[in-house]
């Protein structure tokens, strides 16, 4: 027993070390973009999006900062909900819009990957998952506009009072920050801590291992079971294994595309819950951070499950 706290301990000072300072850079960051007037000069990037869905523009913003930190963008979300600039609906939806970007950053290392290994099959299949974070962007939209009021047109008042300089925003910025980090520092430790036990106690593996099993009776050749399994440890395995079964001519492009596409239906719910859980979580709280992981699942599996089966019967 000891030795699994002492590797829990070991394992939550290390993902504290990667989460705390993105989270903490994304709270302040939050309110230096507000203290310096530039919600207005950035979010236009991000306004088609803001203005269809009925989201206030400093939503916008963080779904930029997404593309480079989702933690980052949703510790802005966080603050502008406890600012009261945003409700909690609001949040919710653009937590969720922000998933897009935040998946695009798992594929800057994945990508030359699946492409060398599977040639245009990797492609097709990362054009697919592409149409699928797209199809849950849509969606979300209309959520938003079916479940926000509409907004009055924001007006680009970029001069409605004069800018204070960087070091008075930056020092302002600091102490606003104060109460939102403390808070987020007295959930992130202990909820770091429980997840890193049970990581070490083995329950993820345990769940890995039952996923495993049923995916037997999914719609696959029983090549592609191989490449389902793998996906639990590590995509670059899976891709790998994919790439031998279709070399020997073991599986089709189809089966490898659809047992891929399988794969992570299991294996990015089972990565949520073992990593994504402890940060929305540390943000949000305990309440929203569980509702925002499940709902985002559950809408990323159906979607899944939906091209899978158009594949399945039209392909």
């Amino acid at each position: 027993m000891n030795e699994i706290l002492l590797s829990a301990l070991v394992l939550a000072g290390g993902l504290l070390g990667r989460i705390l300072p993105i989270m903490i850079i994304g709270v302040i960051a939050a309110e230096l973009i507000v203290a310096l007037g530039y919600v207005n000069k950035i979010s236009f990037l991000a306004r088609p999006i803001t203005n269809f869905s009925h989201l206030r523009h400093e939503c916008g913003v963080s779904l930029l900062v997404a593309f480079g930190s989702a933690m980052a963008a949703n510790a802005m979300l966080a603050k502008y909900h406890e600012d009261g600039l945003i409700s909690k609906r609001e949040m919710f939806i653009a937590s969720l819009l922000n998933t897009f970007p935040g998946g695009l950053q798992q594929w800057r290392s994945s990508l030359p990957a699946v492409i060398s290994l599977l040639g245009v099959t990797g492609l097709f299949y990362f054009f697919i998952i592409i149409l699928v974070g797209l199809t849950k962007t849509a969606l979300l939209m209309v959520a938003g506009r079916l479940l926000l009021p509409k907004r009055p047109k924001q007006q680009l008042s970029l001069e409605m009072e004069p800018r204070p300089p960087l070091k008075d925003a930056f020092i302002r910025s600091l102490k606003s920050s104060r109460r939102t980090i403390k808070r987020m520092l007295t959930i992130t430790v202990p909820t770091i801590l429980i997840m890193s036990i049970l990581i070490q106690l083995g329950v993820f593996n345990s769940l890995a291992a039952y996923l495993s099993g049923v995916s037997a009776y999914l719609p696959v050749p029983a090549s592609g079971l191989s490449i389902i399994a793998s996906m639990f440890g590590n995509a670059i395995a899976a891709f790998s294994v994919a790439s031998n079964l279709l070399a020997t001519g073991e599986i089709t492009a189809k089966g490898v595309i659809l047992s891929l596409l399988i794969g992570t239906i299991f294996s990015a719910t089972l990565y949520a819950f073992r990593a994504s859980l402890p940060r929305h979580i540390s943000i949000f709280g305990p309440k929203t951070g569980v509702q925002i992981i499940l709902l985002s699942s559950a809408i990323r599996s159906v979607i899944v499950i939906i091209f899978v089966v158009i594949m399945a019967m039209f392909w």
